[in-house]
């Protein structure tokens, strides 16, 4: 994945701006800039992730392998 969308969507991650990072994620699956199963994944871990799941996610993406990062949403509920 290009490194400048990578740095343009941890910034609006830092900034808790959510919108802004699905915005810029979007344009990149759009415009074939990531895969769109790992834009997928990307996608999940931003909408419903905490921020440090979020970070995280993005820092897996800079190391470039297909699939290396696989976010699966907690229920909370199921464990109480």
């Amino acid at each position: 994945m290009n490194q400048l969308t990578l740095t343009q969507i941890r910034d609006c991650v830092n900034r808790g701006d959510r919108t802004a990072a699905l915005t810029a994620l979007r344009a990149a699956i759009q415009e074939e800039r990531i895969t769109p199963r790992d834009g997928i994944e990307l996608m999940l871990a931003i909408r419903q992730g905490s921020r440090p799941a979020m970070l995280e996610a993005v820092e897996t993406m800079k190391w470039g392998l297909p699939g290396a990062y696989r976010y699966v949403p907690k229920a909370d509920h199921a464990f109480a």
